[in-house]
């Protein structure tokens, strides 16, 4: 199998450096003089960053090479790093042509670089050879997923799962209000104003989105009260026992009956705590207040 760094230019490449260079004034076209300039870069010391025509060489070379970067999908700034690299060999100095060399061996680090970014190998795998033909083929590439090209990706799922609800989804916020009244009815809070209380403390978790929030958001607000028709102290006891206590989310009273419920915990196991149900008897209004 031919190496990647046997295969020769192409003619279309060829001709059209060996045009460009022929028909430009710049000194740096005419071989000899570039041969000079690299032997005096290349035996002084630090001689790419102190001599004063480093910089337009590499400059000029790189503009040379940018159409051809580009032909081989990179971009035209890459031009300057093979040219640099090129530049650096002895052969390039040395040699009967030395824009022969640069051509031919940057022409060739651009066919490496697309190969290795074709078949998602290494550039210096690329420059071996040995992998002519070869090209990875990316998953973002495809027009179909992956499982049908490839059964192995594949997932069949059981015919009866189809019969399953897809969720579970939350019952409505006034079934909700009239289930978790009962845990404060029993204990004697006056049922009307403790479902519409209940209500009101849901709905508002929902839009605030946290107990925090919601908890200080109703304790402020007086309207929230007024529309309830509780008294201030079973009001705010009520938002204790439901959103908890910010900040003490370890005992069960931190945690408040919602996050409770959402932990697991069913309305009956609740309704047996002895002592949630000590603290909503001792929360719950009198009946002249509540009237």
């Amino acid at each position: 199998m031919t190496s990647l760094t046997s295969l020769p230019l192409s003619a279309d490449d060829e001709t059209t450096l060996a045009v460009s260079l022929a028909a430009d004034a710049c000194p740096f076209a005419d071989s000899e003089y570039l041969r000079k300039v690299l032997i005096r870069i290349c035996n002084t010391d630090d001689g790419w960053n102190q001599d004063p025509e480093a910089e337009p060489l590499i400059t000029y070379a790189a503009d040379r090479f940018a159409k051809l970067a580009v032909k081989h999908h990179l971009e035209p700034a890459d031009a300057m790093a093979a040219c640099f690299e090129a530049m650096r060999n002895p052969s390039v100095r040395y040699g009967i042509d030395p824009w022969g060399v640069i051509v031919t061996a940057v022409a060739t680090t651009f066919r490496a670089w697309q190969f290795a970014d074709e078949a998602l190998t290494s550039i210096d795998t690329a420059r071996r050879g040995g992998l002519s033909g070869c090209r990875a083929e990316r998953f973002c590439e495809r027009d179909l997923p992956i499982w049908e090209y490839d059964q192995a990706f594949a997932v069949d799922f059981p015919d009866d799962l189809g019969d399953e609800p897809e969720s579970d989804a939350p019952a409505p916020i006034p079934e909700q209000a009239h289930a978790l009244a009962a845990l404060f009815t029993t204990q004697g809070w006056p049922p009307a104003s403790t479902v519409v209380a209940v209500e009101v403390v849901l709905r508002k978790l929902a839009d605030a989105g946290s107990r925090p929030s919601a908890y200080e958001a109703l304790r402020r607000e007086r309207r929230w009260r007024a529309i309830t028709g509780l008294p201030a102290d079973s009001w705010t006891a009520m938002l204790r026992l439901l959103l908890g206590t910010p900040g003490s989310d370890l005992t069960d009273a931190g945690k408040g009956i919602l996050l409770r419920l959402a932990f697991g915990e069913g309305l009956t196991h609740l309704a047996c705590d002895a002592t949630l149900s000590k603290a909503v008897a001792q929360a719950a209004p009198c009946r002249e207040e509540a009237a």
